[in-house]
């Protein structure tokens, strides 16, 4: 894969696409579930602390290792035996959050939709299209944000003006009335979604200004924090939090609910749309981050040929491992933070840690 080269403005992108595409349809109820009518606090903490910890850990291993990815540096930090057993192990995180989102988009257009459409024809096309985009590498990516950025935000921002209407204020009293820590309970989950930003590990070197990224960073994690806040109180206010705790997408729901206009029906058909196409998105990121791994922890290996397989995987993978919405949203819930916070925090953080006691890479 070319060594492109991208902005600190589309790296700040691709990382609100990155969070934003599955966190806006998931995140409101499962906080709603465990904190309730406080769940709104809930991105204000220690989800944005996940997130600006993990930031912190690329950006340093990033200094010392300039023009190098996790796979490269890993091995220099551990030996060669460990090092490249940390590798393998990033791929396997990366592909096994990918084959999640796989399913997240399917059981999402399958529940939106195309109801009678099978999941593994949507797993398949999804996977495909993906695969086109990597080919095209990290440039047309990160192009390919920008332009679905706006609208994006567009069609959140809409639902959020036209819900206003709808909206009482009492839901959301009494305000932490179980004490903080249904707050900090709901947290593990944002969190997780947070700390996918630690796809830098295999982004960064191609950073045409790694200096940037902790300005660009921030200010992701800023917009992710006032946007994912804004949605959670958006449906809080309209459902309360007993009903959008028991929606699998509240958010989505809430634009069934909204009237746009009398003469305008289904309008969100429009926004399911733009969304899957923020999935998409993360979906292609994702596989181009294993794919990048896989060729450096292979060392000489064809493009195509790992394009090829970590595909077929990830569709397999996504058509039998992964059960239906109510599966999929328990392993969201129950199982993902628990598998994903160590690689996103405590790893990183762990060979910084390394780096430093070591006095290896760049001071």
């Amino acid at each position: 894969m070319s060594q492109e080269k991208i902005s600190g403005s589309q790296v700040s992108t691709v990382l609100f696409i990155l969070v934003m595409a599955t966190g806006v349809l998931f995140v409101p109820g499962i906080t709603a579930r465990r904190a309730f009518q406080s769940a709104w606090l809930v991105p204000l903490a220690i989800p944005l602390l996940t997130g600006l910890i993990s930031l912190w850990a690329v950006y340093r291993l990033g200094q010392r290792f300039p023009a190098k990815t996790v796979i490269e540096y890993s091995p220099l930090l551990l030996g060669k035996v460990l090092g490249k057993g940390l590798g393998l192990l990033y791929i396997l995180f990366f592909l096994m959050t990918n084959i999640l989102v796989i399913r997240e988009f399917s059981v999402f257009l399958t529940v939106t939709l195309l109801p009678e459409t099978p999941g593994y024809v949507l797993n398949i096309s999804v996977v495909l299209l993906a695969a086109y985009i990597v080919s095209k590498g990290i440039e047309v990516i990160a192009r390919m944000a920008q332009f679905v950025l706006p609208l994006f935000l567009a069609s959140l921002s809409m639902l959020l003006l036209l819900s206003v209407p709808e909206m009482a204020p009492r839901r959301l009293l009494p305000l932490l009335e179980g004490g903080f820590l249904p707050v900090v309970k709901a947290s593990l989950v944002p969190s997780a979604w947070y700390g996918e930003i630690v796809v830098l590990l295999l982004l960064l070197p191609h950073l045409n200004k790694p200096r940037e990224l902790p300005r660009k960073g921030v200010l992701a994690l800023a917009w992710i924090t006032v946007f994912l806040t804004l949605d959670i109180l958006a449906t809080l206010l309209v459902f309360g939090p007993y009903l959008s705790g028991q929606l699998t997408f509240p958010f989505w729901t809430l634009a069934r609910f909204i009237e746009f206009h009398k003469s305008f029906s289904r309008w969100e058909t429009l926004i399911v749309i733009l969304w899957e196409a923020g999935m998409i998105l993360k979906v292609a990121l994702l596989y181009y981050a294993a794919c990048l791994g896989s060729l450096q922890w292979l060392g000489k290996a064809p493009f195509g040929w790992v394009l090829g397989v970590l595909g077929g995987v990830q569709i397999l993978a996504a058509c039998y491992l992964v059960g239906g919405q109510i599966q999929l949203a328990a392993i969201l819930e129950h199982v993902f933070p628990l598998f994903a916070l160590p690689f996103e925090i405590g790893l990183p953080l762990f060979l910084v840690g390394i780096a430093r006691l070591r006095n290896l890479g760049r001071v």
